[in-house]
C-alpha cells in the first residue's frame, strides 16, 4: 500500500484488491485504521480518505485519534467518519461497474436520459462520476442521498457556488461535507453559504459558533432571534451581533 498525503486528504493505492479487502476488513472490525505518514497530524483533525485499487475506489473521512514517532515516520491511528458500509459493499462489484462502463457508449446513442442511466449507478460509480460530471450530471448527483457522492461533487474542479449552496441545503449532507465548505476560502466568500452552514444542525457547534463573525449583520440578528436552531447557537449569536452594534446585554 502506498501512501499520499494532499491538501485536506490522504490517499491510499492497493496493489491489489485482495490487499485492499483484507484493509478494509480490519478497518471495519476496529472502527479505526493505523497509517504510517511522512508529517505528523494534529490530534482530532479530520481527513478525506481515498483508497484506489485495481477496478476499485472508496472514500470516507477519518479523524486523528493518536500520533508517535516510529522510525523515520510518524504512526498514526484514525477513528472512522461517516462510513457508509453500502457504498462499501457496492465498490466491489466491479464486474456490474464494467458492464455498464462498456455500455455506456451504446446507451447515450439510444438516447438514454442522464438521469435514468444516473439512477443505474451504484454509490461507487456515482461517487466516481461525480468527480468529472457535467452541469447537467452535477444537477442531477446533488438530489442524491449519500453523503460520498455529495463529497465527490466537492472535488469536481468546476463546481460552481451556486451547487455548493444547493449541496449544503441537502438533508442527506454530512458534517464531513460541511466542514470542508467551511474550510474552502472561495466557497465561503458566498453570502449565503457560511450562514446555510452555521445554522445546519449537522454542522459541529464549535465550528458554528466560530462561523459567526463571518456572518453579515442582519444575518447575525436573525440568527440571535431564531428559534429554530440550537440554542447555545442562538445565544453566541446574540452576543456576537450585541458586541458587533456597540449594545449590551
Amino acid at each position: 500500500m502506498q501512501t499520499e498525503l494532499a491538501d485536506n486528504g490522504i490517499r491510499l493505492t492497493f496493489e491489489s484488491r485482495d490487499e485492499a479487502k483484507a484493509f478494509f476488513d480490519q478497518a471495519k472490525a476496529q472502527a479505526g485504521i493505523f497509517l504510517q505518514l511522512p508529517d505528523p497530524l494534529q490530534f482530532r483533525d479530520r481527513r478525506d480518505i481515498t483508497a484506489t485499487a485495481p477496478d476499485f475506489e472508496f472514500s470516507f473521512a477519518a479523524e486523528v485519534v493518536q500520533a508517535f514517532p516510529a522510525a523515520g515516520s510518524w504512526g498514526t491511528g484514525f477513528q472512522l467518519l461517516d462510513w457508509d458500509e453500502k457504498a462499501l459493499e457496492a465498490a466491489w462489484a466491479p464486474s456490474e461497474a464494467s458492464k455498464k462502463a462498456a455500455t455506456k457508449n451504446v446507451d447515450n446513442e439510444m438516447g438514454m436520459s442522464p438521469q435514468f442511466r444516473i439512477k443505474q449507478m451504484n454509490p461507487a460509480e456515482k461517487f466516481r462520476l461525480a468527480l468529472k460530471a457535467n452541469r447537467t450530471e452535477r444537477a442531477i448527483l446533488l438530489r442524491d442521498t449519500s453523503p460520498q457522492v455529495l463529497m465527490g461533487l466537492l472535488s469536481h474542479p468546476q463546481i460552481e457556488n451556486k451547487e455548493v449552496l444547493e449541496l449544503i441545503k441537502s438533508p442527506y449532507v454530512s458534517s464531513g461535507v460541511l466542514e470542508r465548505v467551511a474550510k474552502n476560502r472561495q466557497w465561503m466568500s458566498h453570502p449565503e453559504i457560511p450562514g446555510m452552514i452555521a445554522k445546519n444542525p449537522k454542522t459541529p457547534q464549535p465550528l458554528a459558533i466560530k462561523l459567526l463573525d463571518s456572518l453579515r449583520t442582519p444575518d447575525l440578528q436573525k440568527m440571535a432571534k431564531s428559534s429554530g436552531i440550537r440554542e447555545g447557537l442562538r445565544k453566541a449569536a446574540l452576543k456576537a451581533y450585541m458586541r458587533r452594534t456597540g449594545q449590551r446585554l
